[in-house]
């Protein structure tokens, strides 16, 4: 309950901020935010059940103010809004994106708590992010930590690099990093081809590579990732890859991805299908269904949550709408 009346707070706040005098001083505040709410069933081999989701449902602030004609600051104040609990507790609530930063001909460094360089490189290739079917539910390396340092460098002939580097606040563990080279427009608006190379080190216990790869071939977009991974205790390695597909038809989008992770000779294993229905850009309806086989006991913890040899089916309609002012 705190956290939301910072919250409400902070919104009233920005009421004069997005004045027209905040342009004339050369400076930008953006308040915006995501509802998206679905009802879903779950079977994760014991029956069926119904609940209401709030997937990744936010709301936020970022903005900039120039220095000088070479230099601006930059922050991004963001926060998780579960619009389905119904607690009274500050699980409601939860902490995004959160930095403050400097930019220019150099680049961009930021500092705080971020998506680490690995999570970010993946762009698009997620169809199905924020739902059950997102790749975090197998893949390693879907990391926000706090005491982060990133840096982004310019973009020269569509290249870049980046970097986050991760404190770890505790002299018995390492610090991390997470690194890698981009190439092109992830949304594959200004290229037709998105690509990234991206490594962990010592970044929430595991080493990690990997490749995202997004492209355009007709109305399609077709995207891929492979990944590899090794915990740095030397209990859990592997390897896995990720397909999807998206095709639009008049107002509609169809999608599919195909996601697959094999551990010590294990495999878990999900496939998920959907459709979104645009009224408008800000504005969409769509329904989706995941079905999953779980055989590896380490990720009883993840988005298996259940014993090895079970298979899950997951179905969900839902709404989501974004804005911004």
């Amino acid at each position: 309950m705190n956290k939301l009346l910072g919250i409400a707070a902070l919104a009233a706040l920005s009421v004069p901020f997005a004045s027209p005098s905040l342009a004339q001083d050369n400076d930008a505040l953006t308040v915006y935010g995501r509802a998206n709410v679905s009802l879903q069933s779950n079977d994760e081999g014991n029956g069926a059940e119904t609940e209401v989701v709030s997937n990744s449902s936010r709301f936020g602030f970022k903005g900039f103010s120039e220095l000088n004609d070479e230099l601006e600051v930059f922050y991004q104040l963001e926060f998780g809004i579960d619009l389905a609990d119904s607690s009274d507790n500050d699980d409601a609530v939860s902490n995004r994106n959160q930095v403050v930063g400097l930019r220019g001909g150099f680049g961009e460094v930021m500092i705080g708590r971020y998506d680490t360089l690995l999570k970010d490189s993946q762009g698009s290739v997620d169809q199905f992010k924020d739902y059950e079917a997102d790749l975090k539910a197998l893949f390693r390396g879907e990391n926000r930590p706090d005491n982060t340092l990133t840096y982004y460098s310019p973009s020269y002939n569509n290249f870049s690099v980046g970097v986050t580097y991760v404190a770890s606040e505790n002299d018995a563990v390492d610090d991390g990093v997470s690194f890698g080279l981009l190439y092109g427009d992830d949304k594959l608006k200004k290229t037709n081809f998105y690509a990234a190379l991206a490594v962990d080190r010592d970044v929430a216990g595991y080493d990690i590579e990997q490749f995202s790869v997004h492209t355009k071939a007709g109305d399609f977009k077709l995207g891929a990732a492979l990944q590899q991974f090794e915990s740095t205790n030397g209990q859990f390695d592997g390897d896995g890859y990720l397909l999807s597909a998206a095709y639009p038809y008049n107002n509609w989008v169809f999608k599919g991805q195909y996601q697959s992770v094999d551990e010590s000779g294990d495999t878990d294993a999900s496939f998920s299908a959907g459709a979104d229905y645009f009224f408008s850009g800000d504005t969409r309806v769509y329904a989706w269904y995941t079905g999953r086989e779980c055989d590896i006991q380490a990720y009883a913890s993840r988005g298996c949550g259940a014993s090895p040899g079970v298979s899950q089916d997951y179905f969900a309609v839902g709404i989501r709408h974004d804005f911004s002012w």
